[in-house]
């Protein structure tokens, strides 16, 4: 009857891939077996002066109990992330010392019921020894207390990660002899418990896993320190993998050297590994931002600057401005001297990968064209979800709602990769649509396809998107045609 009614538990917890299968398994097929046959042959047949028979089937009983007992506590006690509201996580050591302990226990009631060992005279016996067994295990112990000393602080747990001494790493098993930690670098270092106690633990993952990130930084003395700090800032809030919401942030001016200002900026990442994406991103990002904004970042050498670097750079880019824009379709119908004074209003702009060029719902400062790269044009749906409408590569432009005076830019335009763009100033670029009949219809064209584009997206969320489409302003393009007539 016990082997039917365990049967059926055991067969509802399997269907239900619940941890306890192997527990009522074992309690099946090793447990119950022996204990029937021992009833059989000492109560039912009466055999009870086959005394060896009877404690060798004993023996195989207590042994069943031992390691059904220890697959019970597997499941109760789980050195993993729990399943389970029943299940207690626990440290490595813990579980280590419990099973330890059911064993002996288990292994000395057993002893003493069948083979009638009396268990305080082999306690006595080992008492004689201990004083030796002590000493050739001086470190060994060392490492258990140690051990047991850090389960009651709980200074971190699996999964932490940890600086110990000059050892960065993520805790994966605390055991009764050693901490393992793996590294960024995929590395595991076994470090014994006894050298914790005389090493100092932090633990980046407490009081949460945000964690501060330091950076250096430097811009010539011509950059007015308002200004650099604006512009890092405005980095910060393009960064990826920071908690900025969370933490804080510190912006501050260091130095003053020979021919740099040094900055130091304090910003949140989500966590560890976040840290040094962060970093990156941020440095990345500042790179082209500087660039952007005329900002000059000195390079690690002695070098003495001698007035502004803008004007040359400007003079310099110039001719190549002029050079591109002449072998493009749409400007072939421009003179030359219309096109040089294009130029001296057109600055080229720098974007890394992700960065954000034109952001949706914000005022647009010129007509941009790509030179090299590509990027993404965008739109949030109904749900404030970024969707893209269309990619653009070199010769393409985007910025068009700079013709629509005052109005905000429909769609956020993203770099997929590096990309050099030339920026025209709002004023020439309205003088554009004058002297270039062919930019206008070429404006035309794009705009009415990215307005079909824009559309489908809006009609894809919901029955009524039609109507939501023009009270967005999608349809502003009828405007900027008339606008194209009157001039």
């Amino acid at each position: 009857m016990l082997t039917i009614v365990l049967g059926q538990i055991g067969d509802s917890l399997r269907r239900r891939k619940n941890p306890l299968t192997s527990f009522v398994r074992n309690l099946q097929y090793f447990v119950l077996p022996p204990l029937v046959l021992f009833l059989i042959v000492d109560q039912i047949l009466g055999w009870k002066d086959l005394i060896i028979v009877n404690r060798i089937i004993e023996t195989v009983f207590w042994i069943a109990v031992i390691y059904t007992s220890i697959s019970l506590l597997q499941v109760v006690l789980t050195v993993e992330e729990k399943h389970y509201d029943w299940q207690i996580p626990v440290a490595n050591l813990f579980f280590q010392v419990v099973r330890a302990a059911i064993i002996l226990l288990i292994s000395s009631l057993g002893l003493a019921e069948v083979w009638l060992i009396d268990i305080s005279k082999a306690a006595q016996a080992l008492g004689i020894g201990s004083l030796v067994i002590a000493l050739a295990l001086q470190d060994t112990l060392s490492n258990l207390v140690s051990g047991f000393l850090l389960l009651a602080d709980s200074p971190f747990k699996k999964g932490d990660w940890l600086q110990l001494d000059d050892i960065e790493g993520q805790e994966i098993d605390l055991n009764w002899r050693s901490v393992r930690l793996k590294t960024i670098e995929g590395n595991v270092v076994i470090i014994p418990n006894g050298s914790l106690g005389k090493e100092r633990i932090i633990n980046y993952s407490l009081p949460d896993e945000a964690r501060g990130v330091w950076i250096d930084v430097a811009f010539s003395c011509d950059d007015s320190p308002h200004r650099v700090k604006e512009v890092i800032r405005q980095v910060l809030l393009e960064t990826q993998w920071t908690d900025l919401d969370k933490g804080f942030k510190i912006i501050s001016t260091d130095s003053f050297d020979d021919f740099t200002i040094g900055y130091k900026v304090m910003f949140m990442a989500k966590d560890f590994v976040s840290t040094y994406k962060a970093a990156s991103d941020f440095r990345n990002r500042l790179y082209y931002a500087s660039q952007r904004h005329g900002l000059t970042m000195p390079y690690p050498i002695s070098h003495v600057y001698y007035g502004r670097l803008n004007n040359s750079q400007l003079e310099h880019s110039q001719p190549e401005i002029v050079e591109y824009l002449q072998s493009l379709p749409y400007f072939i119908s421009l003179k030359l001297e219309t096109i040089e004074e294009l130029a001296l209003n057109s600055t080229i702009e720098y974007y890394g990968k992700g960065e954000s060029i034109i952001q949706e719902g914000a005022l647009v400062r010129g007509l941009y064209i790509i030179q090299n790269g590509n990027a993404k044009i965008l739109v949030r749906d109904l749900q404030g979800i970024p969707r893209e409408v269309t990619r653009v590569s070199s010769g393409d432009f985007f910025g068009e709602s700079v013709f629509m005076t005052g109005k905000p830019s429909l769609v956020s335009v993203s770099a997929i990769d590096e990309v050099k763009v030339i920026k025209i100033q709002a004023e020439s670029a309205a003088n554009l649509l004058v002297d270039n009949p062919k930019l206008a219809k070429k404006l035309d064209e794009s705009l009415e396809q990215r307005q079909e584009s824009i559309r489908k997206i809006k009609q894809s969320q919901g029955k009524h998107a039609g109507s939501l489409v023009d009270s967005d302003g999608f349809d502003d393009r009828n405007s900027i045609l008339k606008n194209f007539k009157s001039l």
